[in-house]
């Protein structure tokens, strides 16, 4: 039977002078926002309050701050006044798709009509940029090349298309390695030598600062620039899980209010096919709703159908295109799901040994390799440990990681590198190509890595709790005071409360067992609280029981009335 509580619950730090009452009292003053609000800024390590409760567009740092801009947006002016023929060259996840798109859109609608873009096949071309691209411009007479959300470690490709004649222009976001690429403009905040002050930019928010640096320069109208670009800005940012501070949560912020009324068919047609309420879109909208169908196109079908569905200039075209993508979509769901259980289990069995490594290596023949990182992010939030799943074919086999706080995977990567054909990511999510012969070899080697940069203590589960809120005051009035923080993501998560010695006055099941529903009381007060996949807790509370609980607060709506909702993080029996 599985225990109550399902993680150690850890107090953010508010040991910090800055945190006294008299602080937050002050920038409550100040900036009209309850103490609560304050405090919980505070500790999240806010430094302009100004600028995260009014994150105006008129925010943004000049782009002309980023190396290579100057350089790129020259560039680009040549290939307008001569009429040149331009191939945007993206990549095949959201981030790609919505960057290629806005700078395609763009690039178009100032001019430059031979404009065309490219998204490579996931198993057929791989990730990044290749030579057959190249020979590709050359044939067919394109004189820039423009990559999107790749190309920092294109070195040997831009080299060849250099020896062609053809000028390269790279933008980019994933990490650098010791070598830059010999373009004509490398946009990239992560560069060593480049002084951009916001280093968390997505794929598609270094494209929107290239044509923010076009808008300027050609003196086109920058308020109507924003309007037509930051909803699908929004959109690649937020599936990139990028986090949502400082430039991040102003494109977000104000790229979710435009989605509401969004000017292009393709989202438009794309929240509909998925429910969206457009009354209170959200960062869960997006990441929930919207994305896993763009994202579809590109681990299950033709990666291009996201360019068209966000292109599309009729409502006609857009429904078409939405319609594909959802189908494309449930059958990604089903397979995941089968890779899932899998997956589950080989990891099966007191004494099975990939069970017990610090980073979870598993490989099958046949393993779809769009979905194996969905699948990998499911491992890796069921068992807190980094996960790489790859799909064995052939002499060449492709994989996916995700990992923890605490475990860069990238290093790790670069660590076993003379184990690996190719690889890139993130501190946290990268993708590898391997030899079949040597996945045992990348196993064990990763591993030892991680032996020396891993400890017990970074493999227990943890949740960070904010404070402590009574729940007299779990009410729609704190609701509406917590949503200044709003959009919630990654640092900047949705906060957590605590309350304990609740009296459980009601314990009831929904959805035929899957989800929990509790009506608790203090004493004073009753609420109700909803725990959902936690319908398996229900057998383990009797009404009388005095239990702790860990919760977000939120606003829920059903048949037209709004409440407030207590989300239950996790519980344990009052001690």
């Amino acid at each position: 039977m599985q225990p109550l509580q399902k993680k150690k619950w850890v107090l953010r730090s508010s040991d910090s002078p800055e945190y006294n009452i008299d602080t937050i009292q002050s920038i409550s003053q100040t900036y009209g926002i309850p103490p609560l609000v304050s405090k919980i800024l505070l500790q999240y390590g806010v430094e302009s309050f100004s600028t995260f409760l009014h994150p105006g567009l008129e925010k943004l740092y000049d782009p002309f701050l980023m190396k290579g801009m100057h350089q790129a947006v020259e560039r680009i002016r040549r290939a307008l006044s001569g009429q040149e023929k331009v191939l945007v060259f993206g990549d095949y996840d959201v981030d790609g798709i919505t960057s290629t798109s806005i700078l395609v859109k763009f690039l178009k609608e100032i001019g430059i009509e031979q404009t065309i873009y490219q998204i490579p096949d996931r198993f057929r071309d791989g990730y990044g940029l290749k030579s057959t691209v190249v020979d590709f411009c050359k044939n067919e007479n394109v004189s820039l090349l423009i990559t999107v959300d790749c190309g920092i470690t294109s070195v040997r490709e831009v080299e060849y298309a250099n020896s062609l004649g053809l000028d390269v222009i790279v933008t980019d976001h994933h990490e650098c390695k010791s070598e830059i690429p010999p373009a004509v403009a490398v946009l990239n905040p992560k560069q060593p030598d480049c002084g951009y002050p916001f280093k968390c930019l997505a794929g598609v928010g270094v494209a929107f600062k290239l044509l923010q640096g076009l808008t300027r320069t050609l003196n086109l109208d920058e308020a109507r620039f924003f309007e037509n670009y930051v909803d699908i800005v929004s959109v690649g940012t937020i599936a990139d899980v990028m986090p949502l501070i400082g430039e991040n949560r102003i494109m977000v912020k104000n790229g979710l209010e435009s989605l509401a009324s969004t000017k292009n068919p393709g989202l438009r047609a794309l929240m509909k096919q998925a429910g969206v309420n457009t009354a209170h879109i959200s960062t869960s909208s997006v990441g929930f709703g919207l994305a896993p169908r763009i994202n579809a196109a590109g681990r299950m079908d033709d990666p291009k159908l996201g360019v068209e569905l966000l292109l599309a200039q009729t409502d006609e075209v857009a429904e078409e295109k939405a319609s594909l993508l959802d189908g494309i979509n449930r059958e990604r769901q089903a397979i995941e799901q089968e890779i899932y259980e899998e997956a589950i289990q080989m990891l099966s069995g007191e004494s099975n040994r990939l069970a017990k490594d610090s980073v979870l290596v598993l490989s099958k023949d046949g393993w779809h390799s769009g979905i194996i990182g969905i699948v990998a992010s499911k491992i890796t939030d069921k068992y807190n440990k980094p996960c790489i799943l790859i799909s064995s074919d052939g002499e060449e086999s492709k994989g996916s990681g995700r990992s923890i706080h605490g475990f860069n995977l990238f290093e790790a990567l670069s660590h076993c590198g003379d184990k690996l054909i190719r690889f890139g990511g993130h501190e946290l999510a990268a993708g590898l190509t391997v030899a079949t012969d040597e996945i045992e070899a990348f196993r064990n080697k990763i591993n030892a890595y991680a032996e020396k940069h891993l400890s017990e203590a970074d493999f227990a589960p943890t949740l960070t709790v904010d404070t402590q809120l009574p729940v007299v005051y779990a009410n729609l009035n704190t609701v509406d005071k917590l949503s200044v923080m709003e959009p919630f993501g990654m640092n900047n998560p949705n906060p957590v409360f605590y309350c304990g010695g609740l009296k459980v006055t009601g314990v009831h099941t929904m959805s035929e067992g899957k989800h929990l529903r509790l009506q608790l009381s203090d004493g004073a007060v009753s609420v109700q609280a909803v725990g959902f996949s936690m319908g398996y807790l229900a057998e383990k509370l009797s009404v009388d029981d005095r239990i702790d609980i860990v919760f977000n607060l939120e606003a829920n709506v059903y048949r037209g009335e709004r409440r407030a909702q207590i989300l239950l993080k996790d519980m344990r029996l009052s001690s």
